[in-house]
């Protein structure tokens, strides 16, 4: 059972007044309290509007609180014809743009013989992520200066099995798993080969 904080409570208390009558307690007001790991839908797509949205850059519908990957696919799924109303960056897109990520895997000690499928698995693991949900996406992979493979995502959740699936197809990995502090939402996620 999850724990409220005391403030919470008395607002709850303060605000839900119980009067006695007939030896039975009946409430009078009521105030929604906030849910424990539940985010307002409006907090990360902005508030919520009638209608269809598509984004210019990649084309992706938003209908109905959810993400969809064109008009085409929306109106199949809704099994009507839908028109677009309002065009706006999805939040893939936005956070490519302002070169923002939720998700670093930083792969370190790749052996030459393995860069060629690193890559390939990388990029069949992020077409399979957007497949499934058009807002998962890998932003960007890059080679640095030291030889290391820095991928960013736009989930981090996305980081976090693309780090768990390299170590799945390569025996010789070890991944690390700092979190970062509380008001960012990044997993930096470090991945190092050994050799045998």
């Amino acid at each position: 059972m999850e724990r409220y904080p005391i403030n919470t409570l008395l607002l709850w208390l303060l605000n839900n007044r119980f009067h006695k009558g007939n030896d039975k307690f009946r409430k009078t007001g009521s105030l929604k309290t906030p849910q424990p790991g539940r985010e307002a839908s409006h907090d990360e797509y902005g508030q919520e509007h009638r209608g269809v949205t598509e984004c210019p850059e990649c084309h992706n519908v938003h209908f109905k609180k959810r993400w969809h990957h064109s008009i085409d696919a929306l109106n199949v799924h809704a099994k009507s014809t839908l028109q677009v109303n309002k065009k706006a960056l999805c939040r893939a897109c936005k956070m490519t743009q302002d070169h923002l990520f939720e998700g670093e895997l930083l792969i370190e000690e790749c052996p030459e013989r393995h860069e060629e499928e690193l890559l390939r698995l990388i990029h069949n693991f992020g077409k399979r992520a957007k497949e499934m949900d058009p807002q998962h996406r890998i932003i960007n992979i890059e080679k640095t200066d030291q030889e290391i493979y820095r991928v960013t995502t736009t989930e981090n959740q996305l980081a976090d099995r693309l780090a768990k699936k390299i170590k799945e197809v390569f025996n010789t990995v070890e991944i690390h798993l700092p979190h970062s502090k509380e008001p960012y939402k990044v997993d930096r996620i470090h991945v190092t080969f050994h050799s045998l």
